[in-house]
């Protein structure tokens, strides 16, 4: 079966973001029920395990903790763009994702870049359950040990 031009744009996507983390592991999970599925378990320098795929032939999808959002069509290069920097800015330990719960169910989730006012939304992922009148709280997903993208810590070793 030849690859389609979507599967080609997503593992172009997951190799740059590949690139500028060359020490974590990404595990291809060929056998998931998606057009592509890449796993990032927990492991030095990653605190919580990160979903990365390609699904529904044209959405780049993303997920950690209860965050999961999709960027479409994935032919669209603005949409790339913003995938990548999504990625790589939770990977980085520059965004964060900040959950909302309902007692003890999660109802929202909002990728989180720094902004000069404290933090801007990226992206929400969201379900109905958030109009409940239960006690709210807060939980904060974050990669708190970063690792420094391979750009960064070449520039940085050079003294820039």
């Amino acid at each position: 079966m030849k690859p389609t031009a979507e599967l080609t744009v997503a593992r172009q996507a997951i190799a740059e973001i590949s690139a500028r983390f060359p020490s974590l592991q990404m595990i291809e999970e060929p056998e998931a029920p998606v057009e592509l599925s890449i796993l990032m378990p927990v492991q030095p320098g990653l605190n919580h395990k990160v979903w990365l795929a390609l699904q529904n032939n044209d959405e780049l999808h993303f997920s950690v903790g209860h965050f999961w959002l999709e960027w479409f069509p994935c032919t669209k290069p603005s949409r790339v763009a913003e995938y990548i920097a999504a990625v790589i800015g939770f990977l980085s330990g520059e965004y964060r994702v900040l959950e909302h719960y309902r007692g003890d169910r999660c109802v929202r989730a909002e990728l989180q870049a720094p902004s000069d006012s404290g933090w801007k939304t990226v992206g929400t992922w969201s379900n109905l359950l958030s109009f409940l009148p239960w006690r709210r709280s807060l939980r904060e997903v974050s990669n708190a040990q970063p690792i420094i993208p391979q750009d960064l810590a070449h520039k940085a070793a050079q003294g820039r």
